[in-house]
């Protein structure tokens, strides 16, 4: 009996050492977060009804504000029409025409809503009208509408920053910076924008569209061409997002029979508790659920943003969404992840469609901005960037990636410290990367950033695979790899890592965690180019140079 037991017992060991990694005969480890990969979401987006169609019979109506001329509809997918009518109009009945697509809805409970029967595909001829009938001689027309793909960019003030900046020295300097660019604005190009700011959102009915998920966008807001009148406009409030605009540029440079329709729905200081419908909210750790914000004096409630800008747009056939937002939240990194995800996978159910999403990790900030200093969230910056990563290299989010953009920060001598001008950069990476996975141009192992698609660890070693590296990782300098740390007995503790072709290796006695730029929090010009190039505390890059995403992980005892 003893000897079995003892057997037993030598068993139960063994298994564990396998088990733990934490012996030689198991071998190492692989990280993992814990964290599920959400169910894939149904393509209502695409799914056309079959009905017979009427003819409109409806005396008066109104189509949603979301509808103008120079809008743009999107391609392979349901064009819907909706709107509102007065309660007399019950029963009756509005139509539609588009491009020799055709439907039509009944009026119930003073609204309608119907799709086109059928799709199409990519088109940036101009002339056609969407039409919308009623009784003979009742209807509204839209003119000049083109097909293509239409994409929101979100989050808070770097994402909806127009080419005003916040600041008289920053106007300037960011003009000065964008000449070029803003030269190239034309109305020619198949670029349509739809502008939504939150100082619109500061009067009694900004305040009750904040409070219920809207249906239809503000009666202000209508398309517009990209001219240099729009881009740029007047001021702050009639000037588009510099993000936006370089996203769409750019993504249009590269595929110009896709004509591209962009959405502002960003708040600048929004917490992501703004920004997330109420279902998703309501999962959120107590920390982040009720944050919000206070501009002239009017709170601005939790989901507030998205009942008024994001929610209006759920029935319009998204492709996806640029999004930069983390810098209110900094200081709860460690509860964001898990919000993160579940507002990603929130706004799919809410869309009908599995959205690329494209989430710009925060960037390099100064230490002051107007002669205010930055610190609080400002110092909480490179845990966010973590946050940011993780949920990518967990794999935890699907049709999700990560903008890196550390190197396209604050340069000492801007006057904004908190809002970096280098938005040309970022918009063209995310161009870059929509482009290899929606189109098909270029290949995202070129055009991505190198991240860790694979962290495994045993009593000696620590080996990161990374994805992204076209043909295989190197540092920038060709100096050895540098920024990497390691969590031994509780402390970080630089290491200098050995690159074989995707792989980095580090040497490292019972590692705890590993972690890559973790400290940076502004860079310094060091030539003419308006960016940095300084990566002496972070150099690792892509066989074709592209930076690599900061991340950390630590590992389970």
């Amino acid at each position: 009996m003893k000897s079995i037991i003892r057997t037993v017992l030598i068993l139960m060991v063994l298994v564990l050492l396998f088990t733990s990694g934490c012996g030689v005969i198991g071998g190492p480890v692989t990280w993992k977060s814990g964290r599920r990969a959400g169910a894939s979401v149904t393509e209502t987006s695409k799914v056309i009804d079959s009905y017979t169609l009427q003819e409109g019979t409806a005396e008066e109506f109104t189509v949603a504000n979301y509808y103008s001329d120079d809008m743009v509809v999107p391609r392979d997918r349901r064009i819907e029409i909706w709107g509102t009518a007065p309660e007399s109009q019950n029963g009756k009945v509005v139509a539609a025409e588009f491009k020799g697509l055709k439907g039509s809805g009944v009026i119930k409970d003073g609204s309608f809503r119907f799709a086109l029967q059928g799709t199409l595909p990519a088109s940036k001829e101009k002339g056609h009208n969407i039409v919308v009938k009623g009784a003979p001689g009742v209807q509204e027309e839209f003119k000049d509408v083109i097909v293509g793909d239409i994409w929101i960019v979100s989050g808070q003030s770097n994402a909806d920053l127009t080419f005003y900046g916040t600041l008289p020295q920053s106007t300037n300097d960011i003009k000065k910076l964008y000449k070029d660019y803003l030269a190239e604005a034309t109305e020619e190009d198949d670029i349509r924008l739809l502008q939504q700011i939150n100082w619109s959102l500061l009067n009694k009915a900004g305040v009750e569209r904040m409070e219920t998920p809207q249906d239809d966008v503000g009666k202000t807001t209508k398309w517009t061409v990209a001219s240099r009148k729009k881009v740029y406009g007047t001021g702050s409030g009639n000037s588009f997002s510099m993000l936006g605009y370089f996203f769409a540029k750019e993504l249009y440079k590269i595929n110009p029979d896709v004509p591209i329709g962009i959405v502002m729905a960003a708040c600048g200081g929004a917490p992501l508790a703004l920004l997330a419908s109420p279902d998703a909210r309501q999962q959120f750790h107590a920390n982040l659920k009720d944050r919000t914000i206070t501009l002239n004096d009017i709170q601005l409630p939790s989901c507030g943003i998205y009942n008024a800008f994001i929610a209006p747009l759920t029935h319009v056939g998204i492709t996806g969404m640029i999004f930069y937002q983390g810098e209110s939240d900094a200081l709860l990194s460690k509860e964001y992840t898990d919000a993160l995800k579940t507002t990603v996978e929130d706004y799919r159910i809410q869309f009908g469609s599995d959205l690329l999403f494209l989430n710009v990790q925060l960037t390099t900030y100064g230490f002051e901005s107007g002669g205010e200093s930055l610190v609080g969230v400002w110092e909480a910056v490179p845990q966010m960037r973590f946050a940011q990563a993780e949920v990518k290299i967990d794999n935890s989010i699907r049709n999700y990636e990560i903008i890196p953009t550390i190197d396209v920060g604050f340069i000492k001598g801007d006057a904004d410290g908190a809002h970096p001008y280098y938005k040309y950069d970022i918009g063209l990476r995310g161009a870059k990367m929509a482009a290899a996975i929606v189109y098909g141009i270029g290949d995202i192992e070129e055009e991505g950033f190198p991240i860790p698609s694979k962290i495994t660890y045993d009593k000696t070693e620590v080996v990161i695979e990374y994805s992204y590296t076209a043909g295989g990782l190197k540092t920038s300098d060709g100096r050895e790899p540098q920024g990497f740390e390691v969590l031994l007995d509780g402390v970080w503790t630089l290491v200098f890592p050995v690159i074989e072709g995707n792989t980095v290796k580090i040497e490292a006695e019972n590692a705890q965690g590993v972690r890559y730029a973790p400290n940076l929090r502004y860079m310094t010009k060091l030539d003419s180019v308006p960016r940095s190039k300084d990566m002496t505390m972070a150099n690792l890059v892509s066989g074709n140079g592209n930076i690599a995403v900061p991340f950390s992980v630590e590992f389970s005892s």
